[in-house]
Order: C-alpha cells, then structure tokens, then sequence
C-alpha cells in the first residue's frame, strides 16, 4: 500500500502546474548564472565554469531556495485531504497511518526532486553556449553533476522536507508552515552574519545546515587547480 500511495502522489504533484513553472524559474536563473557574468550564483571566482567546485557550490546555494519549494509540495500534503473534504472518507478505509503520510510524503519529496534536477541541466546546457569564452570551460564530467546532486542538493532538499513536514503536521496550518520557513531562512542569514569570523569556521562547517560551512572548510586551502579538478571527500566535517 505504500508503493501505491506514493505512486498516486507523484503523479498528483507531476500534473501541478507549480512544479513545472517552478522547474522552469530554477533553470533559468541557473542558466543565467552560467551564461550570464551579471549573474551570479556562488561565483567560483578564477575556475571554470563548469569545475566540480562551481558545480557544487551552485548546488549547494541552489537547494537553499529550494526550500521554499520543497514546501508548497511536502508539506501540503498534511492539509490537502481536510481542506477538500476527503480526509473523513480516508480515515474510514484500512489504508494504515504510516502508508498513508510516508507514502505521500515520498511521493511529494520525488516529485521535488524534479525541480533541483534543473540545476544541472541547465549548468550542462548553459556550458555548451557559443559566446562563452572557451578558456573558461573544462572538460564536461557528469560525474561531477551527480556527485554535487547527491552531496549537495539532496540533503538539504530532504532535511528541509522533513522539517516543514513535521511543521506541517504540528500546525495544521500552511500559513504557519510558510512563516516557519521564512523565519528559518531568515535565522540562518543573520546567524551567518554573526558567526563569518576565522574563529568560528570550525563550528560552523559542524552546525551549517546546508552544508555550505563545510564545503568552504574542505576546500578552503585549494588553488584554483584544485577546484578544477577535484570534488570534496567524503570524510572530515563534509561528510558529517
């Protein structure tokens, strides 16, 4: 029954107009940062555009906003049933609690998957552009792509899932879910702005939520070579 409720789920959210639109916003400011030199999304300052550290980073600041996305389809999910008036008649099937919220909760969280999965598509086609200055460009590696999706997007994409989602069903409210985001968003700004200090670097690569803290940490002592090459290990502070 869980497969089944979230397969119905996914494809509920797949017919939503707001993932599609969404998807194409996220595309399209990720394309601009890759094209556009007034655009900028974690500027990797002297590597290539396409180097596994701007790759990462672009991730990485990408699922951020994510979030806010992530929110309108996870945590809806808790509400939907009792604003249509159906919640009562699925109370009074067998289907069992946890099928019923995991379930839709996986669905909802797949279907998200669909809009960070723009991030990368539009890096890769925004690299192929013809006025991009070749010397600015490496070899395109999809590994890259997917090590940066696996390490940076996805966890920050399904901690904030489960955090809106348990808000969700607490508050019974998307109005609160919505200001809880906000309010979390806009804790993390002034916090960073706080704690931007070399003596605080340790502890924030450690207590970041995003993961950004530690990629800066793993990679704080690399050339630009380095960034060209290489991806963060998974091991010391970034991969806790």
């Amino acid at each position: 029954m869980f497969g089944k409720v979230a397969s119905f789920e996914f494809g509920y959210q797949l017919k939503n107009p707001v993932l599609w639109i969404t998807f194409i916003a996220f595309f399209l400011l990720t394309f601009g940062s890759v094209t556009n030199d007034f655009i900028q999304i974690g500027s990797a300052g002297n590597v290539n555009i396409n180097s596994p550290f701007a790759i990462i980073n672009t991730m990485a600041i990408m699922a951020i906003f994510g979030q806010f996305a992530v929110v309108a389809f996870v945590a809806n999910i808790v509400i939907r049933d009792d604003e249509t008036g159906f919640a009562p008649m699925i109370r009074a099937t067998q289907i069992k609690k946890f099928d019923y919220l995991f379930g839709r909760f996986t669905g909802a969280f797949l279907a998200s998957i669909i809009i960070m999965l723009a991030i990368p598509l539009a890096m890769i086609i925004g690299s192929f552009m013809p006025w991009l200055d070749p010397e600015r460009l490496g070899p395109l590696v999809l590994w890259h792509y997917v090590y940066a999706f696996a390490t940076a997007a996805l966890p920050t994409l399904f901690l904030c899932a489960c955090m809106f989602f348990a808000l969700a069903t607490v508050t019974r409210s998307m109005m609160a879910t919505y200001l809880g985001v906000i309010a979390f968003f806009i804790l993390y700004i002034v916090l960073s702005s706080l704690f931007a200090r070399p003596e605080f670097e340790q502890a924030v690569a450690l207590l970041e939520p995003y993961g950004i803290g530690a990629l800066f940490d793993a990679t704080r002592y690399w050339t630009a070579s380095d960034r060209n090459t290489m991806v963060p290990p998974l091991s010391g502070l970034y991969f806790g």
